[in-house]
């Protein structure tokens, strides 16, 4: 049941990332879950709720790695609508 739960909460927490977090103007908004999912997986394996066995190291660099690209994917999300935004204003223009 614990796994259930640490899946869909990533998966939530991911999406809230990408959309909401990291696509704004403001970079370090969206690195706030990346820094927290690192202190997250340092305190499960100081306090011994995670092993040190390969599976655990694994799932716990593709946690940590989503969470950069989805801060990433959120990150061009924005940039991509800024672009769009300032061409239409640019072909307004003319």
């Amino acid at each position: 049941m614990r796994e259930i739960v640490f899946v869909v909460g990533s998966l939530v927490v991911l999406m809230l990332e990408k959309y909401v977090l990291a696509n704004n103007s403001i970079n370090w908004v969206g690195a706030i879950v990346p820094i927290i999912s690192i202190g997250f997986i340092l305190w499960l394996l100081i306090s011994k709720q995670l092993g040190l066995d390969f599976l655990d190291i694994l799932v716990s660099i593709m946690y940590i790695s989503l969470n950069f690209i989805f801060w990433g994917q959120g990150n061009d999300l924005y940039h991509r609508r800024t672009v769009k935004r300032i061409a239409k204003q640019i072909y307004e223009r003319v």
